[in-house]
């Protein structure tokens, strides 16, 4: 065999192969504080699943799942089929300086390889960084039983960019997606997204993990008592141990609590002095046509105590009927999601697209294609003497 025939039958598949050389990109956020924030998973469902099996998949409250999903409380056996996308909820923390969650754990089967692993979690995790968070090689290898840490990526961002409420959620980059879909889908700007994933220019390929800024309702301004929370947008959560529903309106952004109905044991949930439960109003007309509005709002909990407060609200706008649910005085600044460019403080200065590793130093995705190219040419070398 001549060098002339071998050349042309291997070229084309090192260049199939070189793709699985390349290490996917993502955003790192460097951290040096031990506090956490709220972040979401985009989760592209390997197989059919029950929401209780991607729960326990992801060792996350099941009642979370729900609600990040905007689905019933009693829909815990219900199916997600297959290639189907699922919100995660997840606590973002900070290890070893960069963001991460790694409150998932999974227990190896008898047939389970790395590759197995990390496609079961959707290609949010590499079997590489599985292996490199806990400590896998050749002299130690999987064993059938062995608990891994699954290192998934993360970002909070301090929840907010130019004063707008966020939550930050990651996404895989699928075969046939571009920035402009992703933005549509999403609602915010290819212009906001390259910003914030620290994009030089919009090209992004298959297994790139973006952070997409979902826009949230918040109650920092509410003035509950020992309670922070933050909704996406379309979502709802429990809060007040599973007493109280707080949902987050798609339409002007503002938050409204009310008893969820799903626990036995709930005190505390009517305003004193007055008939009406939290998230219930009552209103009486004007001469103007107007309304005055008096409401019971919730305003934290703390231990089994749940606190809340009646609101009044003099001439205004008529809510509809009496006795109904309420956002007053509860609403979070109603914006459109076009974060603002120039006085962000997370430009491509503070964190770029990275390639994703489990240690902190970070290394540009050009390096990897050298390296991969590197590598592609000396198997090609040692065929080559092989078979000449």
């Amino acid at each position: 065999m001549t060098r002339k025939v071998v050349f042309p039958i291997l070229l084309p598949i090192l260049l199939l192969c070189l793709p699985y050389f390349m290490v996917a990109k993502s955003v790192i956020e460097p951290c040096n504080a031990s506090d956490s924030c709220s972040s979401y998973l985009s989760y592209r469902l390997p197989l059919d699943s029950k929401i209780s099996e991607i729960a326990f998949r992801f060792k996350v409250n099941v009642s979370d799942l729900l609600a990040a999903n905007s689905i019933g409380s009693n829909q815990v056996n219900q199916i997600q089929p297959e290639k189907s996308f699922v919100k995660i909820p997840i606590l973002c923390s900070c290890v070893n300086g960069i963001r991460r969650s790694s409150s998932t754990h999974y227990t190896i089967g008898v047939a389970d390889t790395l590759m197995s692993i990390s496609e079961l979690y959707g290609g949010l995790v590499s079997a590489e960084q599985i292996g490199i968070a806990n400590g896998v090689d050749a002299e130690h290898p999987l064993a059938s039983g062995q608990s891994l840490v699954i290192p998934l990526p993360c970002t909070c961002f301090n929840n907010s960019n130019n004063d707008v409420d966020l939550i930050y959620m990651s996404y895989v980059v699928q075969s046939g997606d571009d920035l402009t879909r992703i933005a549509a889908e999403y609602g915010v700007t290819v212009g906001n997204l390259e910003i914030i994933n620290g994009l030089g220019q919009p090209q992004i390929d298959p297994g790139d993990i973006l952070a997409i800024p979902l826009a949230a309702c918040s109650a920092a301004n509410l003035n509950w008592y020992n309670e922070s929370l933050i909704i996406p947008n379309g979502s709802y959560a429990l809060t007040a141990n599973n007493c109280i529903k707080c949902g987050c309106s798609s339409t002007d952004l503002s938050m409204e609590c009310s008893a969820s109905g799903i626990v036995d044991k709930c005190s505390h949930l009517q305003c004193k002095d007055s008939n009406l439960f939290i998230g219930e109003n009552h209103e009486k007309h004007t001469a103007s046509g107007n309304c005055n509005v008096t409401a019971c709002i919730y305003r934290g909990h703390l231990g089994g105590k749940t606190f809340r407060s009646l609101v009044n609200s003099t001439d205004v706008k008529c809510l509809g009927n009496q006795s109904q649910h309420t956002g007053l005085s509860m609403a979070s600044p109603a914006t459109d999601l076009a974060l603002s460019p120039s006085p962000s403080p997370y430009s491509a200065k503070s964190h770029t697209l990275e390639l994703m590793n489990s240690s902190p130093a970070h290394r540009h995705s050009k390096k990897l294609l050298s390296q991969a190219l590197h590598f592609s040419l000396l198997v090609l070398e040692l065929i080559l003497e092989i078979f000449l």
